[in-house]
């Protein structure tokens, strides 16, 4: 073989062989909801303006709300540490995988990332460790593995370095072209009553209502179905349990209630 036709199939091994390629990191929204789309009183004008009744509004709120609160207090210094990685450059490994290191600083405390990214034939692997000085070193705080054009994929968290056992697991979706996604927590540690509870959001291009969560609740086998407008922010909930019937019931662009159009 030539000079030249061997540079071109080294050329050409780099650009086929998934080893020598960067690994492409999966989206932030593949492990953090934006709760931040959902309408709330500050959206509308302030609590204090004129209102008839919130009640349906309100107890979508409240459900959303509770979830917002498990995962931003459970999973601040992970999801931070993750979206820190896009702010860095990753270096090869000697076991072929792709590392990402850097530190981060949650509530004045100094922690230590380091995200490792392993192609595969189909995807790539990965696996956060973070370390805190004097405390825990390399914990495995979350594990995941995402398709080859990072459109799809799965994560598991554990709760913490004091609780090192599974506690969450992610799934989630995304469609470039047409700008849509969703994704699912699902609360798997055994130790906790709400064990197979989950809330799975998603961006659609449905006209109007184009967002959605579903949250199940496991401790009382009921499921409540919200949707909303994210541009003109009214909206519809249904609860078997909590409205005695399996009717939507809507709010208005102020977030009073209102009747459901037919």
């Amino acid at each position: 073989m030539t000079i030249i036709g061997l540079i071109a199939s080294c050329e050409d091994d780099k650009s086929t062989n998934p080893q020598n390629q960067t690994p492409l990191i999966p989206p932030q929204s593949s492990l953090i909801i934006n709760f931040v789309e959902f309408p709330d009183t500050a959206t509308v004008g302030g609590a204090d303006s004129p209102t008839l009744s919130r009640r349906n509004w309100a107890w979508a709120a409240s459900n959303v709300h509770y979830w917002n609160s498990i995962l931003t207090v459970t999973l601040a210094i992970p999801i931070k540490a993750f979206a820190e990685a896009f702010n860095h450059q990753p270096v090869k490994q000697s076991d072929g995988s792709w590392l990402w290191q850097y530190s981060i600083t949650v509530n004045e405390e100094v922690y230590t990332a380091k995200l490792f990214g392993m192609n595969l034939t189909d995807g790539v692997d990965w696996t956060m460790l973070l370390s805190k000085q004097g405390e825990y070193t390399d914990f495995e705080w979350f594990t995941g593995f995402s398709n080859s054009s990072a459109t799809e994929g799965t994560w598991s968290l554990n709760r913490d370095p004091n609780s090192p056992s599974a506690f969450l697991t992610i799934e989630w979706h995304r469609n470039i072209q047409n700008e849509t996604a969703d994704i699912k927590y699902t609360l798997v540690s055994p130790s906790i009553l709400q064990q197979g509870s989950y809330i799975f959001y998603g961006r659609t291009n449905e006209v109007p209502l184009n967002r959605f969560y579903q949250i199940y609740k496991s401790e009382s086998n009921s499921l409540i179905d919200i949707k909303w407008s994210y541009e003109s922010y009214f909206g519809r909930v249904r609860d078997t349990v909590y409205f005695y019937d399996s009717n939507w019931h809507c709010w208005n662009e102020r977030l009073d209630d209102t009747e459901c159009p037919e």
